[in-house]
């Protein structure tokens, strides 16, 4: 009797321990869309609220997993995003005193869960993090992001957190795919400004070039066309290789 209950209780705490696995790994992939979301997005506030979810869904893994050091660390991280938003709303800057709060927290929280060297990778990623957010370029986040999540990807795999560092291998990922079309749109709007100004200038030395005939060879014009009393006069430019009609009066 005593055998069948202990084995009872095993296949219990194996169950559940799955199922929490499960849940941790459902909630993890979830979290990661949001984070992915967030980097596609072209304004601050709408990032940080998309960060903000994926950070709540994210802490929630580590209730699951009875990881408490890594899950306060998560809540202080969402705590930041909601005060950084009120301040965006405010069209204000977050005070230097609360990041400085912020930073001695995640330190805190990072050193009750700390067990080899490798876990002071996540205390410098959230505090790198807190630095991040006072800039206001949504590229230069990404890029300063993409940093972090790299980081994150190898202590993962350090410490054998094989579906973490999956989940932060995407988002390093989705993070290149963003910088990468950001830069290529970056560049192709440059050449098309070049190209139109380079276009405009061209038309104006073609305008100028019509209304002062001393700019026109006249004797190489390529075909005269007399009608009424005007000469339409197709005439070539030794300045340019395109040929202009230019309307000039018969005289005599």
């Amino acid at each position: 009797m005593v055998t069948r209950e202990k084995t009872c209780g095993d296949l219990k705490d194996f169950f559940m321990s799955n199922v929490n696995f499960i849940l941790a790994q459902i909630l993890g992939l979830t979290s990661t869309i949001f984070l992915c979301l967030s980097y596609a997005v072209k304004n601050k506030k709408t990032f940080l609220i998309l960060s903000l979810l994926g950070d709540i869904i994210y802490g929630l893994t580590f209730v699951f997993v009875n990881s408490w050091g890594a899950g306060i660390i998560t809540l202080l991280s969402c705590l930041q995003y909601v005060i950084v938003i009120c301040y965006e709303n405010k069209q204000k800057q977050l005070p230097k005193y609360i990041a400085f709060i912020f930073i001695v927290g995640f330190i805190v929280a990072g050193l009750y869960d700390f067990n080899s060297l490798w876990d002071i990778v996540p205390i410098i990623t959230y505090i790198w993090f807190t630095i991040v957010l006072y800039i206001k370029d949504l590229g230069k986040i990404r890029i300063m992001y993409l940093i972090a999540n790299i980081l994150l990807t190898v202590y993962d795999t350090m410490v054998m957190a094989y579906a973490n560092a999956f989940e932060d291998g995407i988002e390093s990922i989705c993070l290149v795919i963003m910088i990468g079309m950001n830069y290529y749109k970056s560049k192709s709007v440059t050449v098309s400004k070049t190209q139109n100004t380079a276009t405009l200038t061209k038309k104006l030395q073609l305008w100028f070039g019509v209304i002062g005939v001393k700019n026109f060879d006249l004797q190489s014009a390529k075909r005269k066309v007399i009608t009424s009393d005007n000469h339409f006069i197709l005439t070539k430019s030794k300045y340019h290789s395109v040929t202009i009609p230019c309307l000039i009066y018969q005289y005599g």
